[in-house]
């Protein structure tokens, strides 16, 4: 298991909208000790020199991509058919960065006047499944995130969002049925989720757990904090990772705020200091 960083949060820069280039990022993440990354590239019309020119760097910084992130679109009309039209960049994109995994979410379907399981589950397999193949051809698997009830939408006693439940996860990767689909363990999900009660509802994924997003939260909200800055029990999860041999990478999923320009470099390091013990844990 290794430690990984997104570095497009650490694009942000305090006071600059337009953030930091992505060459500074990469040198900010690899002086901090980073290596692995979880990255998407820009998917724009331009998206495949995009993707070129961040490999060409990523390799030139000695920095290597595990997984990429496919766009998501719920906030947006048309969710679905946005999905549609970007997710194939996104895989083309992924193989381009070398990317071992690209993650989804599967919360397309809109909620309209029911919360039908087996409706939503037909219609987020048609959805996922060209994708699925897609990243096949390509050498890459697909891991469904676990996701949470934010409210967002129409809601139906309470529910909006596929796979805010582990058995709505473990029902996507049981219609696959396919060993190049599994999880993305979004910790910070499953704390919104269920509380203290998050690692029986890991262990139910197994062996099918790919890949991470390590973040914390408190109060039920999805705040992407430094792990020991909210209220999960890392020493446990850790625990469990290493009993279940978890084969995957320890990957920061950092998104919210941003940090002067001063103090990022010791963040980063606090940061991967913090994920470097947790990963003694695991050993």
């Amino acid at each position: 298991m290794e430690l990984g960083i997104n570095p497009g949060y650490v694009r942000k820069q305090r006071g600059n909208p337009q953030g930091r280039s992505f060459a500074e990022a990469l040198r900010l993440c690899r002086d901090a000790g980073f290596i692995q990354l979880d990255y998407l590239s820009e998917l724009g019309d331009d998206w495949e020199h995009v993707a070129q020119q961040r490999r060409e760097e990523i390799d030139r910084q000695g920095l290597v991509v595990h997984q990429s992130h496919c766009p998501f679109f719920r906030y947006q009309q048309d969710g679905a058919g946005r999905f549609a039209q970007i997710a194939p960049r996104a895989v083309r994109a992924a193989a381009i960065l070398g990317a071992q995994f690209l993650v989804v979410h599967a919360d397309e379907y809109r909620v309209t006047d029911r919360f039908d399981q087996a409706e939503i589950l037909n219609a987020t397999y048609d959805t996922l499944a060209p994708i699925v193949d897609l990243a096949k051809q390509h050498g890459i698997r697909i891991a469904v995130e676990n996701l949470f009830e934010d409210g967002f939408g129409p809601q139906v006693n309470g529910r909006s969002r596929y796979t805010s439940t582990i058995e709505e996860v473990l029902a996507v990767l049981d219609r696959f049925d396919d060993p190049a689909v599994g999880c993305c363990w979004d910790f910070g999900h499953a704390r919104c989720t269920y509380g203290d009660g998050q690692l029986a509802a890991l262990q139910q994924v197994g062996p099918r757990l790919f890949c991470t997003h390590v973040h914390d939260n408190y109060y039920n909200k999805d705040l992407h904090l430094p792990p020991f800055f909210g209220g999960i029990d890392w020493e446990a999860h850790m625990r469990y990772l290493h009993d279940s041999a978890y084969p995957g990478n320890f990957i920061y999923e950092f998104v919210y705020g941003s940090i002067p320009d001063a103090l990022l470099p010791t963040y980063l390091h606090v940061a991967q200091q913090t994920g470097r013990y947790l990963l003694t844990l695991a050993q």
